[in-house]
Parts: structure tokens; sequence; C-alpha cells
């Protein structure tokens, strides 16, 4: 009778394990064969005896499921590839060791009679590996932590970097450092589905930051895994679906809406995509260190299949990821940034987005305008120097990425951009020119000195965004980042060429390269980027003793913010209009007769409609979020 209380061990591990015993016990073969003692024939045959008697030995033993004389070298490679085995060895990896320890004492013995090592391991190495005896015999084990060293050094880049960091301590919080062969398709598959269960804000609330008081007092925080994150995640989103499934009068349709901007927003597919490459990346690491049969990565359809395949069977069901979709800026909301309080007079430096009286010309001043008119990259932006403020061809420029210590995203990052005649209206010119000799190199230090890190940009960006968010332009989509795609946008509608718009936005342009370009036709791309027109109003300000923004003349008309709820159809069942500033609705719709309990006819939507387009008219109007009631919506105004 066999021992059903034994814990099973994987395949893959049990594999592992045994070809690093048979990897162990070939090399010291072939090492006696080759560079051995020399024997008399009467000590090779009782050796040989002696070895064929132990392999007698071992099929007695086994037959009692006793594997003690296989459980020292099992547990010896097993800690030499890292693993853990049970205190009692299971059966099914006992018997395979056994079998395994019997060829190789045959092996032994045909050695010593006479015969080659190589030949005659050749069959028993083929259940286990498809490569040579002496490339098997050479190579190693590699750890998932060996691959993610490796993959460092073969991808140094920055953002190579963060990328392979990402997935390496996914893959260590889910499998443990393991040997790298033995992640196979199924447990990826698994990995993958957990990694889609991972909230899109994991690892940002641990209680490690410098301006939490309660990380001293709280040690718990530190300690919060990968897998406790899940775990809280799906807590709370319990919550919500119990509460939105008991909601009996509304449609499934509009229950599906509402979860999907109340539940936790977990990984993209997006994300997945990217950390199945980072993954990919450590396998081929692992080759290069000496993994003979390094895994195979999941295709981008088979991770996404196992994530489908993972879905519950529930009609309320909805995996919100919340992708980052950024979309230029509105008119509206680039006129309500333009007269801000950061331009037009604010509380003090600490207040921006107060209403006071006075202008403070820094980072979160003048970088924002240089995205927004230049379409640059952020970072680029805030490790400028002043030295980086050039006239050529009688034209004031930037250079941009061409110091040693600026090294750009790439080599088309680099070149010299026209300085917008905005900004020049605006005085930065005279500003850099003007600044006092203890500013220092740079045109933004009190940025650098924001940064705790190397990374510059995500504390600047904090920091916008706080303002951005006390202004009410906080927008997930229409974030700071955007700016930069809000400017190509704008050029696109004034009809500047592609290359040009490529050229100042620092892309590729064809086979030149963008430094050359910009180099010899900056009188070209001043008059491009100057086709950028915000509309603004400008004044001198006797105060300050700089001009100042007036006034924004993008928007002149009403901006409309709609409500819709949809129906089993995906259609709106209801529609609430209202004015800025106002809670009372200025139009109504409802498609089921609240008298009547039936469907308005077509014609009464009809009417319903040309008197939502009359009011809106070819004003902004102000959708939902969601992609199913902004369609609705846009459905219903076509029907007029």
């Amino acid at each position: 009778m066999t021992d059903q209380t034994r814990q099973a061990i994987s395949p893959e591990n049990i594999q592992v394990i045994l070809k690093e015993i048979l990897r162990t016990e070939l090399a010291r073969i072939l090492y006696e064969q080759d560079s051995g003692p020399s024997f008399d024939d009467i000590e090779i045959d009782t050796i040989i005896a002696r070895l064929e008697q132990r392999r007698m030995d071992l099929k007695r033993r086994a037959r009692r499921s006793d594997y003690k004389e296989v459980e020292t070298c099992l547990r010896e490679a097993a800690i030499s590839v890292g693993l853990d085995l049970p205190g009692d060895l299971p059966n099914d990896l006992g018997r395979r060791a056994v079998n395994l320890v019997r060829d190789l004492l045959e092996v032994e013995g045909n050695a010593l009679d006479g015969e080659d090592v190589r030949s005659e391991a050749a069959p028993l190495l083929a259940q286990y590996s498809n490569v040579p005896v002496d490339t098997f015999v050479a190579s190693k084990v590699v750890l998932l932590s060996n691959a993610w060293d490796k993959a460092l050094q073969l991808y140094p880049t920055k953002a190579m970097k963060c990328k392979i960091d990402a997935i390496g301590k996914l893959a260590i919080a889910y499998f443990g450092d393991i040997p790298i062969e033995t992640v196979s398709s199924d447990k990826q598959e698994a990995f993958f589905v957990w990694m889609s269960r991972l909230p899109k804000d994991h690892g940002r609330k641990h209680g490690k930051n410098r301006f939490c008081r309660d990380a001293p007092k709280s040690p718990e925080k530190y300690n919060r895994t990968k897998h406790d994150e899940i775990a809280d995640a799906d807590a709370a989103d319990k919550l919500v679906f119990d509460e939105v499934r008991a909601k009996n009068n509304i449609s499934n349709v509009e229950k599906r809406a509402l979860l999907s901007e109340r539940l936790k927003p977990r990984l993209t597919m997006t994300t997945l995509r990217v950390n199945r490459d980072g993954l990919n990346r450590l396998f081929k690491a692992a080759v290069k260190l000496g993994c003979e049969e390094s895994p195979v990565a999941l295709t981008y359809k088979e991770v996404e299949n196992a994530v489908k395949a993972a879905a519950p069977a529930d009609l309320l069901y909805v995996r919100v990821t919340k992708p980052k979709i950024r979309m230029p800026w509105s008119e509206e909301r680039l006129a309500a940034f333009f007269t801000s309080p950061l331009y037009t007079g604010c509380f003090s430096s600490h207040r921006g987005a107060r209403p006071g009286k006075v202008i403070i010309r820094d980072s979160l001043y003048w970088v924002p305008l240089i995205v927004l008119t230049i379409g640059s990259r952020i970072e680029e932006i805030l490790i400028l120097k002043r030295r980086n403020l050039v006239r050529r061809n009688g034209v004031s420029c930037l250079s941009i990425g061409l110091d040693p210590d600026q090294g750009g995203k790439s080599e088309d990052s680099q070149r010299v951009i026209p300085i917008p005649q905005l900004l020049l209206d605006l005085g930065f010119d005279d500003w850099v020119r003007n600044l006092s000799e203890d500013h220092g190199p740079l045109l933004f230090p009190e940025a650098a000195e924001r940064a705790t890190t190397f990374n510059i940009t995500s504390p600047f960006s904090k920091a916008l965004n706080r303002i951005l968010k006390s202004l009410g332009l906080g927008d997930f989509d229409e974030d700071f980042y955007a700016m930069r795609k809000t400017l190509s946008s704008l050029l696109g509608a004034a009809d500047v060429q592609e290359a040009q718009r490529q050229a100042i936005a620092g892309h590729k342009n064809g086979s030149i390269l963008t430094r050359h370009y910009t180099a010899h036709h900056t009188r070209d791309l001043k008059a491009a980027v100057d086709k950028a027109d915000f509309q603004l109003q400008l004044k001198h300000h006797p105060k300050f003793n700089f001009p100042i923004i007036d006034s924004c003349d993008l928007t002149s008309g009403q901006t409309f913010s709609v409500e819709v709820v949809l129906d089993d159809r995906g259609e709106a069942e209801t529609i609430s209009v209202t004015g800025a500033g106002s809670t009372s609705p200025l139009f109504s719709f409802e498609r089921v007769d609240p008298f009547t309990g039936k469907d308005r006819g077509q014609q009464a939507i009809r009417d319903a409609a040309r008197t939502f387009k009359d009011l809106v008219g070819d004003c902004s109007m102000t959708l939902p979020r969601n992609a199913l009631k902004r369609a609705a919506v846009e459905h219903f105004h076509a029907l007029a």
C-alpha cells in the first residue's frame, strides 16, 4: 500500500531535481573515465559487482516505498536548485529517483567495463534533455533571481530596467525564487490570471511615503504582499457587487455601467502584454546563463484567452481596467487652465490654485506652457540648463537633449526647437537672461530638488496634478502628459506638415536625424509652432513688470453636463442635461412613459432628440465617462 498522505510535488519540480542528480552524477562518472585512477581487472570486477548489488537493493527497497538510499542525494539536489522537499518523500519522486540512480549505476558499471560514458548515457539523457552529454553537464540550473539579474545586464536602459524590475518582482512574489525552467505554460497561465487581478495602483499604498506620518507606527503596512492587495481589492469589489446587484429598478446594462465606474481598476491587457514581454526577456537571459531548456513565453493571445477563461459565469461580471487613453485637452479645459491663478495671480508658492496677488514664475509656471507650445516630453524640459537657451539663424531656441547628461529617449529626441512667440511675449527669454548667479546651472532647480531619486518627472507631475485637482481640472485621460498630444492636435488642424510635427515633438522623421533637421530649419519650425493658436490676450502688469495672461478666447459658448441611464438594449433610458454651475435640469428625457409604463413612440423620441439638439447646438458637452453611455448620447443626438 502506498502512503496517500505524502505531499505531492509538481512534475516540473520533480524533473528539475532529477536533472540535477543526473547532471552531478554524469559529471563525476565522466571525470573518473577521463581523469580518474586506473584499476586492474579484479578491482574493476569487484566494483561492478558492488554497483550491481546496490541496483538490486534499491529495487527491493522501492517495493516497500523505502527511499532512504536516495533521500540524501534528492535533498542535496533540491537545495542546489532552490526547492524545498517535504518531510516524507512523495512516491512519484522517490520511485523516479530510484529508477534514475539504478540507470546511473548501470552506466557507471558499463563505463568501468570499457564502454564510453557519453554513448552509454545518451539514451538515459534523452529522457531529460535533448542536448549532448557534455553540454548538459556543463549547463546549470538558473533561478528566477539569476535570470532577473542577467536581464538587467542585457537590457541596461532606464526604461527597460523599470520593465524588467516590474516583472521580476511579480514573478518572485508569485512563484518564489524557483528554477526558471519549471515555469511551464500552465504555470504561466495561472501567473497571468493572478496578475490580471492586481489593482492598477498596486505597490503604491505601502505606507513608505516620507509624508505618511503614521508609517513608523504601522509596520504592517510595510509587509503587505501582492496577495494582500488582491484580497483587499476583491473584498471591496464584493461590497459594490452586492449593493448594485440589489438594485431592482435598473437594467443589467446600467448595473454593469455602474460597476465599471465603482469597481477597483485592475491591470490592463496592455500592461499584461508588457509583462509578458518582460517574462520573455527573463527566459532569454536564462539561456545566456546556460539554461539549456528555458521555457517559451505564452503568446499575447494565450495570455488574453487565459484571463478570459478565468472570468466567472456572472451576467453582471465586468473586469474594470481603466486604460489610459490620453486625449488632447478640450478648449474649455485649456481656457480654464490659462486663466487659473497659476497665471493670473495666486495666493503663495504653496497655494498655487488659490487666487491671490502673486505670480511665481518657476517650473510650475513655465514647464506646462513649454510642453503645451512645443509638445516636448516633460523630463527633457525639467533638466534644461540656462545655457540651453541659444540663438540660431536669428531665432531664439532651446537645445534639447544635446548635453551628455541629458541623454534623451532616443537619438531623435535631440533637437533644437524655436521658442514659440507666446513664450517670448510672456518674457521667457528675458526671464532666463535675468536669472541671478545663485540660481545655478539648471533652469528649474526647484524641480530637481523636489526629486529624491533620479526620477525628476514624477514628483513634479504630482505637484502639478495637485494644483489641477484643486482647480477642478484633474482628469484621468486629459492629464498633464496629454498636453503633449494637445499641441500635435492643434498643429495638425493648422495643416503643419507631418515632418515638422515629428521634428518638433522629437519623433523619428524618416532617415533624417531630427537633430540635423531642426538645426537647419529653425525659421520654418518657428512659423510652424506659432500656428498653434491658443487665443490668449496678454497685457503688461505694472506691479510685476512683466506680461501676464489677461484672457483666453478659446471658448465663448455654454458648457452642458449630460447624465444617462441605460436600458437593457444599451440605449438611453433617461437623459438629463444641466448647465454649468446649475443643478436644475435644462432638458430631461424618459424613454418609458411614467404614467403608462410603455415605451414612447418613435416620433416622440425623435421630437425629444430635436429638442436636445436645439438646446446643446454646437456647444461643448461633458459626457459620462462610460463608453456605452457616451455612445447612447451620441446615438440619441443623431436621431434629430
